[in-house]
């Protein structure tokens, strides 16, 4: 599957379920993430909530200058937060040696999981992520 991602690693994690939301200690820990998964046909929003493993996706309208756009608004609402960004283009984010070449291009492990045929994103573990709150 063919497409860029707009990986935002923040320097929180949280718990949306729980209305908790705590720094990354010095020795780190498992951040929370901001990802869109950006094509020619459908853009997707993919927000991790690193304490419980949530995933909240949101499919949004596709244009021209979305990368852009999404990159203003991550940093417009999360400023102060934003511990990296990476713009990551796959050929196809299936391929594992792709994966592998991209993410370690910018310095990540390669944990690119595809969501059912609709987007790709990044995990910041090996662990399962899933919905498991609604946002209000």
């Amino acid at each position: 599957m063919r497409g860029t991602l707009l990986l935002t690693i923040l320097n929180i994690r949280s718990s949306y379920a729980r209305n908790i939301e705590e720094p990354l200690d010095a020795a780190g820990g498992v951040p929370d993430t901001l990802q869109w998964w950006i094509t020619p046909e459908s853009a997707w929003r993919i927000k991790t909530f690193a304490l419980d493993h949530d995933i909240h996706t949101h499919a949004v309208a596709t244009r021209p200058g979305l990368l852009e756009l999404a990159q203003a608004n991550n940093r417009k609402h999360y400023e102060g937060l934003i511990e990296a960004e990476h713009v990551l283009v796959f050929t196809n984010c299936s391929d594992a040696a792709e994966v592998a070449t991209v993410c370690s291009g910018a310095g990540l492990d390669p944990r690119v999981e595809v969501a059912a045929g609709r987007f790709g994103f990044w995990k910041p573990d090996d662990a399962r992520y899933w919905s498991q709150s609604t946002p209000e």
